[in-house]
């Protein structure tokens, strides 16, 4: 298999279309978790061409900056590394701090746990009202200038949030949550980004699995899991809707002789601004079955049946 990479606005760097997501394996918020499991994840995603990693001090309470570290020990030069700041892992309040201090308290944790001395990508996780946005991105740029970080990318932000902190630095990407499934991105922050020359890299670009097909029934799971509570879409009230969609992404991968998940990312990829797509898994199997043949050449037609379908769950 050859992974496709891709270009990076701002940067003479490449990385793999397909991003690999890690909050599933740091243990926490996903269910049963086996720890060998979690590594072959990780080992088989840069096998298969993947060298990109996206992850965040809150997975597992920097288990998964942990296993990470230990996989790409004597690899880092080849492996884009993207890590995040600013929710308190330290007391387990898990509350929004950007603050200066906490964000160097943060970053030296991080730079740590995964063996670095300099880390590609470093992102605010989740905006922080308390904090003025000049503090945050002053901190930011300082460490980008003593050579810790190497560029400043944001997460979960809204188009408001992101066009004042546009004004005080500039970024170099933002991750908003975007799929099929939660098409919200597309309102303000896409057409910001486009603009001013920004990377994007969506997450639950597979709607936590819901895209892949192996749902039959509309699933319940437990209180913490984290589709219990972060993906408005596992709600009964959404489901038949959602299971009309994933039938037309079934039938569009039966008929290109792919999987569900190489259509949905691919879907996601041909999407204006869309730079690279952030895959979570927790198993080899994911994340063969996930990428293998991304990106699949999807027809407009189906382009745009996909797109009347997803519009249908989204406006509910």
């Amino acid at each position: 298999m050859t992974m496709k990479t891709v270009g990076l606005h701002n940067s003479d760097r490449e990385i793999s279309a397909v991003i690999l997501g890690t909050w599933a394996i740091g243990g926490s918020h996903w269910g049963p978790y086996d720890e060998r499991n979690a590594i072959r994840a990780i080992e088989t995603a840069l096998d298969s061409g993947i060298n990109a990693i996206d992850t965040a001090p809150v997975y597992g309470d920097g288990h998964a900056e942990e296993l990470i570290g230990k996989v790409i020990r004597g690899k880092r030069d080849s492996v884009f590394l993207a890590t995040k700041c600013g929710l308190d892992i330290y007391d387990r309040s898990y509350r929004r701090d950007l603050s200066p201090a906490y964000i160097e308290k943060d970053l030296h944790g991080s730079l740590k746990r995964l063996g670095t001395d300099c880390i590609d990508l470093y992102q605010c996780h989740w905006p922080d009202p308390q904090v003025p946005v000049e503090e945050t991105m002053a901190a930011l740029t300082r460490f980008r200038d003593e050579g810790k970080i190497r560029h400043i990318g944001v997460s979960n932000f809204s188009g408001p949030e992101l066009l004042a902190t546009l004004k005080c630095a500039t970024l170099f990407s933002l991750q908003p949550h975007y799929s099929l499934l939660e098409r919200s991105a597309e309102e303000d922050l896409l057409p910001i980004c486009i603009e001013k020359n920004m990377n994007v890299f969506p997450y639950g670009s597979l709607g936590a699995g819901m895209l892949t097909g192996k749902y039959r029934e509309c699933p319940q799971f437990k209180k913490g899991d984290a589709r219990s509570f972060f993906y408005r879409f596992f709600k009964t009230k959404y489901w038949p809707k959602v299971r009309r969609l994933v039938e037309e992404v079934e039938a569009i991968a039966g008929r290109t002789g792919t999987t569900s998940g190489a259509v949905a990312l691919s879907w996601l990829l041909k999407q204006p601004g869309v730079t690279s797509v952030i895959v979570g898994a927790r198993s080899a199997e994911q994340v063969t079955g996930n990428i293998a043949d991304v990106p699949v050449d999807v027809s407009e037609d189906d382009m745009r049946a996909l797109d009347t379908s997803s519009r249908q769950i989204y406006e509910c």
